[in-house]
């Protein structure tokens, strides 16, 4: 979809003032909407979305937000956004980034990355949030739970976490967890895994196994 279609759309649709919440109505403009937040950070264009999640460590605050444009234009230098906020901090993930805006952080992302977060509804979940750890193995997505149990055999590691994103974003990419733990290991199930979290092993499940 042409994001210049998206910028006129978002002049109609009128966010405004930082942390203003698009007006309600149809599903898929008011998705528009939240796109067409956009923030330059390290010359990549991101787009918001409707997503939110917690901020993580405050040691991955990456910057703030530094000028602003015009609702509805592009931004052009580093650490400029079309929605204000300015003085605001972000955090940085692998193809997304936290904003903060009023009192939540708002999950950014790539244009490549964009269809994953705004076709998926946010994994973040306040009332279970052993939840909202997700790791990526064999292109499969594993969503934590309260459960621990024995690693069993050391010779059933089949792997470990090899990179992370942040907080409340998903990973991409596989080896990579959105808390950290790069290094631990993992061992593979039938429909689950275990994961190594401090001095102990978290079950991790599919998604189909936590409905």
């Amino acid at each position: 979809m042409k994001r210049k279609g998206l910028l006129l759309l978002g002049l109609l649709l009128g966010l405004t003032a930082c942390g203003q919440e698009p007006a309600q109505g149809d599903e898929t403009a008011l998705a528009m909407a939240y796109e067409n937040r956009l923030l330059m950070v390290n010359d990549t264009l991101y787009y918001g979305t409707n997503q939110t999640g917690p901020m993580g460590d405050s040691e991955a605050v990456a910057g703030e937000i530094t000028s602003e444009t015009a609702q509805g234009a592009v931004p052009t230098e580093n650490g400029q956004s079309n929605f204000g906020c300015v003085g605001n901090v972000y955090t940085m993930g692998e193809e997304s980034i936290m904003v903060q805006i009023d009192e939540e952080w708002f999950v950014f992302a790539t244009e490549e990355a964009l269809p994953d977060f705004v076709e998926k509804e946010s994994p973040w979940s306040a009332e279970n949030p052993y939840e909202n750890r997700l790791l990526r193995v064999n292109d499969t997505l594993y969503y934590g739970t309260d459960q621990t149990g024995p690693m069993g055999d050391s010779e059933a590691v089949a792997g470990e976490i090899t990179s992370e994103t942040s907080q409340g974003a998903v990973p991409t990419e596989n080896g990579q967890s959105n808390f950290g733990c790069v290094g631990n290991a993992y061992t593979i199930g039938e429909e689950t895994i275990m994961v190594q979290i401090g001095e102990e092993w978290f079950v991790f499940a599919k998604e189909s196994e936590q409905e």
